[in-house]
């Protein structure tokens, strides 16, 4: 056992008002580290450190070790934490005890130190894993990340509810999800036309969650870390990762499940989003989700740029055929840069139509019909032929300043 200061960029900031941390096993040549954030989970914590160790256990000849960040508790969350590590001398192990301003918290920044920790602990070649303390990973999930990794730079798993947790969740939730599911579907299977990736074969559900996210230690560095927001930081992190041109896997086959509560610790998490669809006439839906003539067009824009890339004649003639010359112009006039993720993440700055607006549950009622249709359009269309939405397409080549 040996205790520790912890360097970084969170704990070497004034918003930490308190840190400190205990090693148990050794600390260096980790294959892989699994992170996870803890605020007031003395209940849940045990049970996600024993599907996290049987998750271990199971990836043999692969040297796996946690990082628990005990952030702002008011329980015992930290003592669960060491009593459970106490009696693993097989797994090790690193509890951080840190409270953050009222300002700096949030469980980005948690997450952010423990992943920037367990960065000292791993080999050149090591992968991060992070889950929640309110969830239970598959006694797979390191095995298959690690298989995954193979192939892309970023996995985000899925997540499902706890089985028991789910069933007894207020009936309006399930009655506002079906509209919901079958929008996404259909979302998902037309950016999967418009925007094929050979590393992020359908089915890819475009969830990037801190409960199931695993990115190797070079990567990991090489974007410059996790983003430390109150709440977002996942899919903050995949964006990031994407803008720098690694490949992000959304894969069906790394699964959790997490708690269905409805009173939760993140702030925007699943229990807000739970709450929600339990109390509102008309909830906002996940925020990936857009209206249909936008969907297309992003996704069918990205396509035919990412097809061209880095041809720059041929994207400036992609934007105007999309957006119209003079914003088409305006884009170009700035270096594209050597990476197709942040210069399509310029692109959406510089086009107002791409602009998000979240969707209810009654615009996705609404607006599946049109969905579909667009979606039956792709069904022969091959991805140079489709434009993105036709009345749209059409009012940009004119070029009329409606933008």
């Amino acid at each position: 056992m040996s205790r520790d200061r912890v360097p970084g960029t969170i704990c070497d900031r004034p918003l930490a008002v308190r840190c400190a941390s205990l090693r148990l096993g050794p600390a260096a040549d980790w294959d892989a580290a699994i992170v996870i954030p803890a605020k007031d989970e003395e209940r849940r914590l045990p049970a996600s450190l024993n599907a996290v160790g049987a998750a271990i256990r199971a990836a043999k000849d692969v040297k796996v070790g946690i990082v628990v960040v005990v952030n702002n508790t008011r329980d015992s969350t930290a003592l669960r934490a060491f009593e459970w590590a106490a009696d693993q001398s097989d797994v090790p192990f690193v509890l951080i005890d840190c409270a953050f301003s009222r300002a700096g918290g949030g469980v980005g920044a948690a997450r952010r130190l423990g992943l920037d920790l367990a960065c000292r602990y791993l080999t050149a070649q090591g992968a991060l894993l992070t889950t929640d303390a309110d969830t239970a990973v598959r006694a797979d999930w390191v095995v298959r990340n690690l298989a995954e990794l193979q192939r892309a730079d970023l996995i985000c798993g899925t997540v499902l509810g706890l089985p028991d947790e789910a069933c007894a969740l207020p009936a309006a939730i399930a009655s506002h999800g079906s509209a919901e599911w079958e929008y996404l579907q259909a979302s998902l299977a037309l950016v999967a036309r418009l925007d094929p990736q050979s590393h992020d074969p359908a089915p890819a559900h475009h969830n990037a969650a801190g409960a199931s996210m695993a990115v190797s230690r070079r990567v990991y560095r090489a974007v410059g870390g996790l983003p430390v927001l109150r709440t977002g930081e996942d899919r903050a992190l995949a964006e990031r990762i994407a803008a720098h041109d690694f490949r992000v896997r959304y894969s069906a086959d790394t699964i959790v499940e997490t708690s269905c509560r409805m009173t939760g610790r993140a702030e925007g998490g699943m229990a807000a989003a739970l709450r929600a669809r339990a109390c509102d006439s008309d909830p906002h839906v996940d925020e990936w989700l857009e209206a249909p003539e936008t969907l297309a067009l992003r996704h069918g824009l990205r396509g035919r740029l990412r097809a061209v890339w880095p041809d720059q004649p041929a994207l400036h003639a992609a934007l105007i055929a999309d957006l119209g010359r003079s914003r088409a112009d305006r884009i170009m006039e700035r270096s594209p840069g050597p990476h197709f993720g942040a210069f399509f993440a310029t692109v959406e700055q510089f086009a107002p139509r791409l602009a998000r607006h979240r969707l209810r549950f009654s615009d996705c009622r609404r607006d599946l019909p049109q969905l579909m249709a667009l979606l039956a359009r792709t069904e022969t269309a091959t991805q140079g032929d489709l434009p993105a939405a036709p009345s749209t397409h059409r009012k940009a080549a004119r070029d009329e300043p409606a933008y």
